[in-house]
């Protein structure tokens, strides 16, 4: 019996001892004010539905690699799409990728370029690839606040902070988009003319980190945007739904960093008329790994 309630003490001696080993603030700067990264990230795309007759067309992306670094407060990283990566047997896609990404203490957004030209389908009764010559391009500017001030997405996605507790944090915020999307072999007949969708609207949602003393953390975060719009091809208003969901793990050390950031991006086109209804799928998956001098 004095066993177990020794052992039971010591437990919660320890329990106390991690406790009171922790920093007074739940997040922290590291020391180091010069950073390095080498980052590395796959893209996908797909677009499918009325107007594809249900046929789900799909990127054929190679690797893209890229460096990054930082001072203080101030980061940066550069992608850079190498040939290696795409698969050879199947209809090549041509893309651009401008992206900034601003984590701040309590406020984040994104402004970027994406062209994604080329897709392929796979039919599987023939089992061949056929090419489209589908040309998808997003303008996208978005504004984001977190109402928890203790709760660090730099700490899960630039890797200059470090969170010390679990705790999580709503969201919202309010994000400009532009769409153009163009069938240039007029195979989709609703985009043989290039179509044009401009919209604006808030966003709303949550973010979660799990932070532990080890260095191991992991963030899940969503957040959903309800935006109106025009079709400014067709002149004709429209509501646009999207959904962007983020995951990451990662582990800090003293002087290096390392996370596995998954993101995903999912927008829903859909007419009065019913002409279309359409959903493109965007998601990445990669690593990044920085070192602190």
């Amino acid at each position: 019996m004095m066993r177990w309630i020794g052992i039971v003490l010591l437990g919660i001696g320890l329990a106390f001892a991690e406790a009171d080993s922790l920093p007074d603030s739940v997040i922290t700067s590291f020391p180091d004010k010069i950073s390095i990264q080498f980052l590395a990230r796959y893209n996908y795309a797909s677009f499918e539905g009325a107007s594809t007759n249900q046929k789900t067309l799909n990127t054929n992306r190679p690797i893209d690699l890229g460096l990054g670094g930082g001072y203080g407060d101030f980061t940066w990283s550069t992608l850079f799409t190498f040939s290696f990566g795409a698969d050879k047997s199947k209809p090549r896609t041509q893309a651009t990728n401008l992206q900034f990404n601003y984590f701040g203490d309590r406020f984040f957004g994104d402004l970027y370029l994406k062209a994604n030209d080329g897709f392929y389908y796979h039919n599987d009764s023939l089992d061949e690839y056929i090419a489209y010559k589908l040309r998808i391009v997003e303008i996208g500017l978005d504004a984001n606040y977190l109402w928890n001030k203790e709760h660090s997405l730099r700490a899960a996605y630039t890797l200059d902070r470090r969170q010390w507790k679990h705790n999580g944090s709503f969201i919202l915020g309010l994000g400009i988009y532009y769409h153009g999307i163009v069938s240039e072999d007029s195979v989709l007949a609703f985009y043989k003319d290039y179509q044009s969708f401009l919209h604006v609207g808030p966003s709303a949602g949550y973010s979660h980190n799990w932070a532990w003393k080890n260095g191991f953390f992991l963030n899940w975060m969503v957040v959903g945007s309800i935006s109106l719009g025009m079709n400014m091809t067709r002149k004709e208003w429209m509501q646009f739904y999207q959904v962007f969901p983020k995951f990451v793990v990662g582990y800090h050390s003293d002087t290096w960093s390392v996370h596995f950031p998954f993101y995903v991006s999912i927008l829903y086109l859909n007419e009065k008329d019913g002409e279309i209804s359409d959903i493109f799928f965007e998601g990445s998956g990669g690593f990044m790994v920085t070192k602190r001098f």
